[in-house]
This record gives structure tokens, C-alpha cells and sequence, in this order.
């Protein structure tokens, strides 16, 4: 595998900061949106609330402090996460009446794979030193 071509410092932040955004936006609305679809569908009455929502979001805060660290290898491994929530998204998706949630989790699941994916490599050449300083140019 050959290693990534050097980024200019300008271009390789934009793209730090557009995929850190778009990872922090959808980490934090898959988490609403879990939270959203248990209290527009009620469960049953014997089912407690926080013990579903534990089962839900668990996987996802785990997570958490690489997202907060910003954290290039902790980005990679909730990439394999989300697609956990992807197929839940798709497989709620189908179910009468519940499409419209669905299709929402599905695709902000999408949306934390890539931008995760793409922030965990671009985070990574950073840290690497992978820039090209382009302030020496001018």
C-alpha cells in the first residue's frame, strides 16, 4: 500500500474541518434519532425505556472519547459501528409507518461512515506530517 499524497495545509483543513463537522453532526443525530424512534413508537408496557436506549446507544458511546480526542484510529473502528446502525436504519425503513425514521437513520449512518472514514485519514496524514507547508510558496 503506498502512503498518501502530501496535502497542502490549507486544503488538508478544510477537509478537517468539513468532515469533523459532518462526523460530530451525524454521531449526534443518530443518537437523537435512536432516541426519537422510542418515544414516537412506544414499546410495550413492560419494556423500561433506559434499558432499550442502553442497548442502543452503548455501541455508539463507546466512541465517544475518540470522537472528543479527535482520535484518527477510534474514527476507523465507529465507521465498522455505523454500519451496525445502517442496517437497522434499512431494515426499520420497511416496516409500515416507520419509513420516514428509517430512511433518516439510514442515511446519517451513511453520512458517520464516510465522514469518519475520510476524518480518520485525513487526521491521520496530519499527524503523520503528510502537508505540504504552502505559506513558503508566498
Amino acid at each position: 500500500m503506498k502512503p498518501a499524497t502530501p496535502l497542502p495545509r490549507k486544503e488538508l483543513n478544510l477537509k478537517l474541518a468539513i468532515s469533523r463537522w459532518l462526523t460530530l453532526l451525524s454521531y449526534f443525530g443518530l443518537l437523537a434519532i435512536l432516541l426519537a424512534g422510542l418515544i414516537i413508537f412506544p414499546l410495550p408496557e413492560e419494556s423500561r425505556l433506559w434499558v432499550i436506549l442502553t442497548v442502543l446507544w452503548l455501541p455508539l458511546l463507546a466512541f465517544l472519547p475518540a470522537v472528543i480526542t479527535r482520535n484518527p484510529r477510534g474514527h476507523a473502528w465507529l465507521c465498522f459501528v455505523s454500519l451496525v446502525y445502517f442496517m437497522q436504519g434499512t431494515t426499520t425503513f420497511i416496516v409500515p409507518g416507520k419509513a420516514g425514521i428509517g430512511a433518516l437513520q439510514a442515511l446519517l449512518a451513511i453520512t458517520l461512515f464516510t465522514a469518519a472514514m475520510m476524518y480518520g485519514r485525513w487526521r491521520g496524514m496530519e499527524l503523520r506530517g503528510a502537508i505540504i507547508d504552502d505559506t513558503a510558496q508566498n
